[in-house]
């Protein structure tokens, strides 16, 4: 089927005007112009606007979309896919997030109990699913699916008073990571082995289980992974991820 630049906008919503600048950037080009001198578009355009209307809601500037819309080494297929799945992952979490906050309105209003364990369950879920969207396939092609599946269930299953050690562990690692960075890096000092003992101490209770081994292997890749290294950086200071694998290296045995 076929569409004037009149009919298409109607059924797409998007203005004549701006089918006009559309064809005038390159992004969607009629599939001909008659001979009266009009714009007209078939399926193929129907299907590209679509796509471009798509990419629009997912916050990419017009200019990228021709380029991605142009590019025949780009399925874009499998990149909406990848949209519908991150979606999916944000629908997900923010059902979790409007059911944990009717449970917390009842509970402040006196017709519900609910838990410490509950008061935090959402909380615990949105970090977990932060950590596998930004790092789970590398951790699982380093570690393997039954480790971080085990991991995920230690951490779902985590009690209300583990988790705030936890929290607290972690913290206190970042502000004797600081003063370590802040100074000439000695890994034999007190300091050294304190942050060895407080990521130790984390490590233990948010990993499946301990070993010198995957203490050490888990320490290389926070210098490897540049989301790692970011990560502690970001928390501690430059250099933080480097001084805290040397030390993990050094201590662990």
């Amino acid at each position: 089927m076929e569409y004037s630049i009149t009919a298409l906008a109607k059924i797409s919503g998007v203005s004549s005007r701006t089918l006009r600048y559309y064809d005038q950037i390159g992004l969607l080009k009629p599939a001909r112009v008659n001979s009266a001198g009009y714009r007209i578009y078939g399926l193929q355009q129907v299907d590209r606007l679509q796509q471009i209307l798509y990419f629009k809601s997912f916050g990419l500037p017009l200019e990228e979309i021709r380029h991605l819309l142009d590019d025949p080494k780009q399925d874009v297929q499998s990149l909406l896919v990848a949209h519908y799945h991150r979606l999916s992952r944000e629908r997900a979490a923010l059902d979790r997030l409007l059911t944990t906050l009717a449970q917390t309105i009842t509970y402040y209003e006196g017709e519900q109990k609910m838990s410490d364990e509950e008061k935090f369950a959402y909380f615990k879920q949105q970090k977990l699913a932060a950590n596998e969207e930004a790092y789970g396939e590398e951790i699982r092609a380093a570690y393997g699916e039954k480790v971080v599946e085990e991991s995920n269930q230690k951490w779902q299953n985590m009690s209300f008073d583990t988790y705030q050690e936890l929290q607290q562990t972690e913290n206190d690692l970042f502000e004797a990571l600081k003063q370590l960075v802040s100074q000439p890096f000695d890994v034999t000092t007190d300091l050294a082995q304190t942050v060895f003992q407080l990521h130790k101490k984390w490590l233990q209770e948010a990993a499946p289980f301990y070993s010198a081994d995957y203490h050490r292997s888990l320490g290389e890749m926070y210098i490897q992974d540049a989301r790692f290294t970011a990560y502690y950086d970001q928390k501690a200071g430059e250099g933080a991820a480097a001084c805290l694998q040397a030390v993990i290296a050094h201590y662990a045995d």
